[in-house]
């Protein structure tokens, strides 16, 4: 994952607000390709979505992934930006299978990015 680097993406199409916030260089090459892509209508950092999940340790904990996005087709989906270090992690494991049943009982999709 490039390295952390915080700021705002500036006048997005794509998004509702003026101006997106990211968290690491590659979210904000992540949200540039968003504005690219031709399937994609809407794209926000911004959604408000708390997921709950269990740690492994038996916290509850809230976990809100990166970007909701709304493609041509009107099908809604969580995108999650994720350094490929950190995907068997226990606790991404159970953040990730969490947002897969919560995105699954309102008919979305959840997807990693990862490299």
């Amino acid at each position: 994952m490039p390295p952390s680097e915080r700021g705002d993406f500036e006048d997005p199409t794509k998004s509702a607000y003026s101006v997106e916030r990211y968290d690491s260089s590659w979210e904000l090459q992540y949200m540039k390709k968003l504005e690219r892509d031709k399937t994609v209508a809407k794209w926000t950092k911004n959604h408000g979505i708390t997921v709950q999940y269990v740690t492994e340790a038996g916290n509850v904990r809230g976990y809100r992934p990166d970007f909701l996005i709304e493609c041509n087709d009107e099908t809604k989906e969580l995108h999650e930006v994720k350094g490929g270090q950190f995907i068997n992690d226990p606790n991404t494991i159970r953040k990730h299978e969490a947002a897969k049943s919560w995105c699954r009982k309102r008919g979305m999709r959840f997807v990693v990015i990862t490299k």
